[in-house]
């Protein structure tokens, strides 16, 4: 499978579409359409992991796909119940039987689109475990099965889980008081308790196929249950085979950063090339309706858009009355475009409860949008993103849906600063946590965001906290590192408070100038600004270099405003600061809506 993070020759043309959107079963589906010289009798669905580790593996099952597609195998990827773009779940409704009926949807779904091909399933995490238990119930029509990190005991899953968000919100600094304790969650992702208990009763015994048909088992080093589960296949499966699953921990490590273990991928993509028929399929006519879904005072419409229908996004309607302008929903680092924890989906919802509409996309090169040919692969920060977002705002012009709004977090916030100044389609700004207002073309991303410090105030609470000493005891904390970003924090307050930042320091002249730049000609087209930051975000180390420390700097915007907001982490965990921040998004989109471009 090709390294998607490898320069890659100049070229204007090979640009790749995105998937077809199509909607069934209360979900979005994305299909990827052979596109190599033969379509083949053969096609793939992917039953994707859950929460944060479907985050970190999303953009790896659309390399996949592509990859397949080359080798002219169609595939399908779809979000479960509840989850990622699909409809929402009542309690009372949630159970692990709904998504196994998703799977069973989307199974007829491919079958459709592709002429009933023969379908080979790709599960990774509890898709694997989904996959392999309904297996049997598939009969002939299932011609194989790649089984990646399956769930094997639905117990030591659940208490993995609970480990694994710990890990991830002391990464984030996230206070005791504030963290999820009373449900299966992590990373903003919450698992309804009855999809918790059938995932609970999940035994190895009860995923084993007793149909043998070809499968391949990836299986993880350091995990036990993996090789004895594939052991057991092998037994009574003489058409299994195992493999070695390389990389997996260094994906999901970080959705910010993760590495996708590209040799794992091409193990999967010549198995299935090998096991696929070679014969051609009659390809039908893809066209059809729009993708759509309706909610409770929602209609969203999924599509592919931008030259060669290269992007994926979301577009959210109400259904009632329509006011405000329309927020662009702006995702943040490689997360796709359903937010952290489903904060996007869940953003757009209540935004169109409000009468306002929003669209959600990826850019290239993350999520569900294949990357640029010739384009640099580091796409995070990068000046490329603003050329999407301008085709993101094409289509709400197409639409009549115009002004718009920029509403993005951190990274997403940088890129709807940026966005603001280029385009007046844009009417107004709403930024949480920005990392930077600037970024310097020639500093490294991956280099720059691998030791990212956290806030002076930060360190000075985790050095008086008894925990963070446990910690440095039990040798669970970088010290060298964190003295070096203590530092290095320290002196940037140093110079601060002395005046003499801008002195020393080039970059931070240029740096300081551009933004001066862009808030004045924000100020002078009186584009509202809200700035809303967690208390003691990193974000702040910046905005204090540009605005002072007191942020007394920005009172020459009249335009700009800013809002501390208390015990809240970067992004946004709490409940009550995601509404705080929606309830924002609403006031300026009113705003936005009834101020002519220009400054009044």
């Amino acid at each position: 499978m090709q390294n998607p993070d490898a320069p890659e020759p100049a070229s204007t043309g090979g640009q790749q579409p995105a998937g077809l959107a199509v909607s069934f079963h209360g979900s979005f589906g994305l299909y990827t359409e052979a596109r190599g010289p033969v379509a083949r009798r053969s096609c793939v669905l992917f039953l994707q992991p859950w929460g944060y580790e479907e985050q970190c593996t999303h953009k790896f099952f659309r390399l996949i796909a592509d990859e397949l597609a080359e080798r002219g195998i169609a595939s399908l990827r779809f979000d479960y119940p509840g989850t990622g773009d699909a409809l929402d779940l009542p309690p009372e409704a949630a159970s692990l039987d709904v998504w196994r009926n998703a799977v069973t949807a989307a199974f007829g779904e491919l079958s459709r689109l592709t002429g009933h091909a023969p379908v080979f399933i790709i599960g990774h995490g509890i898709g694997a475990s989904i996959g392999l238990s309904m297996a049997d119930g598939f009969g002939a029509a299932l011609a194989g099965i790649a089984v990646m990190a399956p769930v094997v005991s639905g117990r030591s899953y659940l208490r993995e889980l609970q480990l694994w968000s710990r890990v991830i919100d002391d990464g984030l600094g996230l206070p005791e008081h504030l963290r999820s304790t009373d449900a299966v969650s992590i990373g903003g992702h919450v698992m309804a308790p009855a999809i918790a208990a059938g995932v609970k009763a999940m035994t190895a015994g009860a995923l084993l196929p007793q149909m043998p048909r070809p499968s391949l088992y990836l299986v993880r080093g350091d995990r036990a249950a993996d090789k004895e589960l594939a052991d057991a296949a092998i037994a009574g499966n003489p058409q299994a085979e195992v493999a070695d699953y390389i990389g997996y921990d260094a994906m999901v490590a970080n959705p910010a950063m993760a590495e996708m273990p590209h040799e794992a991928g091409e193990t999967v993509v010549q198995w299935i090339d090998a096991k696929a028929s070679q014969d051609a399929r009659t390809v039908l006519d893809p066209q059809q309706e729009p993708a759509i879904l309706r909610g409770d005072g929602f209609c969203e419409t999924a599509m592919r858009f931008g030259p060669s229908q290269r992007l994926y996004g979301v577009l959210t309607e109400p259904l009632g009355k329509r006011r405000g302008a329309a927020a662009l929903l702006l995702n943040t680092a490689y997360d796709r475009h359903c937010g952290w924890g489903r904060s996007g989906v869940a953003m757009a919802r209540k935004l169109a409860a409000q009468g306002i509409a929003s669209f959600r996309f990826d850019p290239a090169n993350v999520g569900d949008s294949p990357p640029v040919p010739g384009a640099a692969q580091q796409v995070l920060y990068a000046k490329s993103q603003e050329d999407d977002v301008l085709a993101a705002l094409d289509v709400l012009e197409s639409r009549n849906l115009l002004p718009a709004i920029a509403v993005g977090r951190c990274s997403g916030g940088y890129l709807a600063f940026r966005s603001l100044i280029r385009d007046e389609r844009l009417r107004g700004g709403c930024l949480a946590n920005p990392y930077v207002f600037y970024w310097d073309p020639a500093r490294p991303v991956d280099a720059s965001l691998s030791v990212v410090p956290r806030s002076l105030d930060t360190y000075r609470k985790l050095l008086l906290s008894p925990q963070t000493l446990r910690r440095i005891f039990d040798g669970r904390v970088d010290l060298k590192n964190a003295m070096r970003n203590f530092l290095r924090v320290g002196i940037q307050r140093f110079l601060l408070k002395t005046g003499l930042h801008h002195v020393v320091s080039a970059e931070a002249r240029t740096m300081h100038r551009d933004i001066r730049r862009a808030f004045g000609r924000l100020e002078g087209r009186g584009v509202p600004l809200y700035l809303l930051y967690s208390e003691n975000d990193v974000g702040l180390e910046h905005f204090y270099q540009q605005f002072g420390v007191d942020g007394r700097g920005l009172q020459r915007y009249s335009t700009a405003k800013l809002e501390m907001l208390e015990g809240v982490d970067h992004n946004f965990s709490p409940a009550w600061s995601r509404e705080r921040y929606t309830q924002k998004v609403v006031e300026l989109a009113l705003v936005c809506n009834e101020v002519p471009s220009g400054k009044p």
